[in-house]
């Protein structure tokens, strides 16, 4: 009779917090996932189970502490550089939901880096003309001085016509190099690389052969309230520093 009682004790309790978690995911969804940062009680409730979700399908690529991997082209997710969009908890949750070129409609599909290097560097924009080895390191000297580096004049000077001319580099990442992150076009005047250790060489190899990861959709794949969680959990990763400060 006793272990009779215990057992429906336990499923009561059971159930109990069943219907607290549900309530309390029930409010993260109708709320504006912009307000959701500054409710302590709401982020301390989002945390643990974006966590785990985040371990469990975020950090073979980005890494446990969000760091990524510049060797396969993965970005931080603890800095505050973002490369699609601002890094509000709308855009992280739309890269969630959609993915980045995962091929469903809503997803940011429309920067691919073209690969110069070949004879057609674009299946997407056929004006566009291969660049030659001169060209390609003309380019990177032009780059390389926007970020202040110390660069051959003469070079940089002929690769920012390449990059505002043939080129058409600056159709993604604006007339002054600082990118667009409405489409995911990195900024090229900072010394954040994506892809590489922002040498001469890594660049080079972007400009001649491409670059165009890919980040899958998981809409239909996990709840929404998971996904509202799991980008709670990315967007405290990047204000960490932030909140001790205003803590």
């Amino acid at each position: 009779m006793r272990a009779a009682c215990l057992a429906a004790a336990a499923l009561a309790m059971i159930g109990a917090v069943q219907l607290y978690r549900a309530h309390i995911e029930a409010r993260l969804l109708r709320s504006d996932p912009e307000s959701l940062p500054t409710d302590a009680a709401m982020m301390q409730f989002a945390r643990a189970p974006g966590r785990q979700l985040y371990e469990a399908h975020c950090a073979s690529c980005h890494g446990l502490a969000g760091g990524g991997d510049t060797a396969r082209g993965v970005p931080a997710l603890n800095d505050a550089d973002w490369l699609y969009g601002s890094g509000s908890v709308a855009d992280i949750e739309r890269v969630i939901d959609y993915g980045i070129r995962s091929y469903h409609p809503k997803a940011w599909n429309l920067a691919v880096m073209p690969a110069y290097a070949r004879p057609q560097p674009s299946t997407r924009e056929s004006r566009l003309e291969p660049l030659s080895p001169g060209e390609i390191r003309d380019v990177v000297e032009y780059l390389w001085a926007r970020q202040g580096r110390d660069a051959d004049v003469e070079a940089a000077r002929r690769g920012a016509q390449v990059y505002a001319g043939r080129g058409g580099c600056y159709d993604c990442h604006a007339p002054d190099a600082q990118g667009d992150s409405a489409i995911g076009a990195p900024n090229l005047t900072d010394r954040i690389t994506l892809y590489g250790d922002g040498s001469r060489e890594a660049l080079a190899l972007s400009v001649a052969y491409g670059r165009q990861g890919v980040c899958p959709a998981w809409t239909g794949r996990l709840r929404a309230a998971d996904i509202r969680e799991l980008a709670l959990y990315v967007y405290s990763l990047s204000h960490t520093r932030r909140r001790h400060v205003e803590g």
